[in-house]
């Protein structure tokens, strides 16, 4: 559920096994990384904080991104942040 409960149930965890079962795979491989972004957003929702990666990261790594476009599509060095804010893809 994503909301709070009035009627005082708990969290469950859930595996790949299903709910409230130990987790089987013991070495996730490439996995891993999706499992420690969970795992810190429920961590940062019961201690009311953000997430280590949150929105405002995210926006600074999505204006890095597209400001590899926007210099590839210019033929130079652009300015950070960003002054054209249009999709750079969709001026080529």
């Amino acid at each position: 559920q994503w909301s709070s409960d009035p009627r005082g149930t708990s969290w469950h965890p859930i595996s790949s096994a299903g709910l409230d079962q130990p987790e089987p795979i013991k070495e996730p491989g490439l996995g891993a990384g999706n499992i420690a972004a969970c795992l810190d957003l429920i961590d940062a929702i019961e201690n009311d904080r953000l997430p280590l990666c949150n929105v405002y990261e995210g926006r600074t790594t999505v204006e890095m991104i597209t400001a590899v476009f926007e210099s590839q599509r210019t033929g130079g060095p652009v300015p950070f942040p960003l002054k054209n804010r249009q999709n750079p893809l969709e001026m080529l």
